[in-house]
């Protein structure tokens, strides 16, 4: 027959083990307490017979066995002394005085002897007692039987008794509190399956309730929810994809129909070339599209998997400053660099160099002609800043959340060349080497500036970009 659900949940479990070393903990400290009680009770018995031994042993010393007996039967009389034992016994074994049985064997040293009660009927008395054998062969015992030794005889019982007593309570009550506390624990377990069950069944804006203690329970919770959150997020950002990859590859594809629709129709192989051309424009645009995702997916997967080493940021800026350049002056536009030197940064050279180049290609891309382009870098207190900043038409202030979700392009530059991947390439880049983008406004156009971690060789700071 299986056990019932709460006996088997691990906070039930774990309470029994606590229970039982508590349990046990509780056992030996009152046996440690049973043990030195019985040992006091003992050693001042000692103390009481062995003052005893010594007083008649002074007596045999000064007068022999006569004076040992005299002193004996006069200690008999004496009502402070009724709880002593005393035996004086001849070789053979004869009672000569003494209120206690021949001891045989004539044991020596400390013993223990049982006595009858004389109030107690058919019930023993446990005597503490000290034996000798008299310097003329005779021997001498001396024993007490007060009512510490019988009052503690009788204290075992209640002791022992109460000690189990003590422990059933101690299992008891563990038992009841592992039963409450997991039943508590298992109500909020079970209402955190049914809540993510919940989720997994379609109801995915659901999330687990959080408490104010902050416990465990608390802390699992909101991680999930975090969970769940960059979950949603990630879905968002699936179907935004898919949308913009509908919404952007309609019109290359449309495109490219019509031209495949147009070369069945025409009979002169020099137009028909002409068609072909345009059509297979049209298909490495789709396919630049479709690497550029595949890119970015690659980057962003894992950025524990990116092979980083010490770049020379600066003597990479410099080169792509000299490789842009001549793209500028094409354009009508006016590019100069202010690169500090010896900057470094930790990072893959090849994806960093891709999202500078990015950058300095949007800026010749959508400035017009006469614009001013400036790339600059340097380092603050714990960064090495990177800024390309342009005076063109810029992107409104609104705009700014959106520009790096992939396919996403402003309506006015729809009508130019571009799948609306360079910045989410950029973003996809930066995330992986820990960087943060920051768009400002450059009153007028735009000043992207990129924040890469500092390796701590680095130089101090000496300037700013654009401060």
């Amino acid at each position: 027959m299986p056990l019932p659900r709460l006996l088997r949940t691990s906070s039930f479990r774990l309470t029994l083990l606590y229970a039982a070393l508590f349990t046990a903990s509780v056992a030996i400290l009152l046996g440690i307490g049973y043990l030195e009680i019985r040992s006091y009770a003992t050693h001042l018995q000692d103390e009481i017979v062995k003052r005893e031994v010594q007083y008649l042993r002074r007596a045999e010393q000064d007068g022999g066995t006569p004076a040992v007996r005299a002193l004996l039967e006069q200690r008999l009389r004496q009502p402070l002394l009724k709880s002593m034992r005393y035996v004086l016994q001849e070789r053979d074994g004869r009672l000569i005085a003494g209120n206690a049985p021949v001891q045989a064997g004539r044991p020596e040293g400390r013993f223990w002897f049982h006595m009858p009660k004389g109030d107690k009927p058919g019930q023993m008395r446990t005597v503490r007692a000290y034996g000798l054998p008299l310097r003329d062969g005779r021997y001498l015992a001396v024993g007490e039987a007060g009512k510490a030794i019988e009052e503690f005889t009788d204290l075992q019982g209640a002791l022992l008794r109460d000690i189990g007593y003590a422990l059933l309570a101690v299992l008891a009550l563990a038992l009841a509190g592992g039963a409450l506390m997991s039943h508590l624990m298992l109500r909020r377990v079970e209402r955190i399956v049914r809540d993510t069950r919940a989720i997994a069944l379609g109801e995915p804006a659901r999330r687990l309730p959080v408490g104010g203690g902050e416990d465990e329970f608390d802390r699992l919770a909101a991680s999930v929810n975090h969970m769940l959150d960059r979950i949603d997020a990630q879905a968002d950002s699936l179907r935004q994809v898919s949308n913009d990859i509908a919404h952007d590859l309609r019109t290359p594809l449309g495109r490219l129909r019509q031209q495949l629709e147009r070369g069945r129709r025409l009979r002169d192989v020099d137009a028909l070339h002409g068609v072909l051309e345009r059509a297979t424009s049209e298909v490495d645009t789709a396919l630049r599209t479709f690497a550029s995702l595949l890119h970015i997916a690659q980057i962003g997967g894992d950025p524990r998997l990116l092979q980083q080493a010490p770049v020379a940021l600066s003597e990479l800026l410099e080169t792509l400053a000299e490789v842009h350049q001549p793209a500028f002056e094409a354009a009508g536009q006016h590019f100069q660099a202010d690169i500090a030197p010896e900057l470094r940064a930790a990072g893959n050279r090849d994806l960093l160099g891709q999202l500078f180049s990015n950058l300095l290609e949007n800026a010749c891309q959508h400035c017009p002609a006469g614009a001013h382009v400036t790339l600059r870098a340097g380092t603050d207190a714990d960064a090495v800043v990177v800024s390309v900043a342009d005076d063109g038409p810029g992107i409104p202030a609104q705009e700014h959340a959106h520009v790096f979700r992939r396919l996403y392009r402003l309506e006015r530059s729809r009508t130019t060349a571009g799948s609306g991947l360079g910045l989410s390439l950029v973003e996809a880049v930066a995330r992986a080497h820990g960087a943060r983008i920051e768009l400002r406004d450059n009153r007028p156009g735009l000043d992207v500036r990129v924040r890469l971690p500092r390796l701590a060789s680095a130089p101090p700071a000496a300037r700013r970009p654009g401060d």
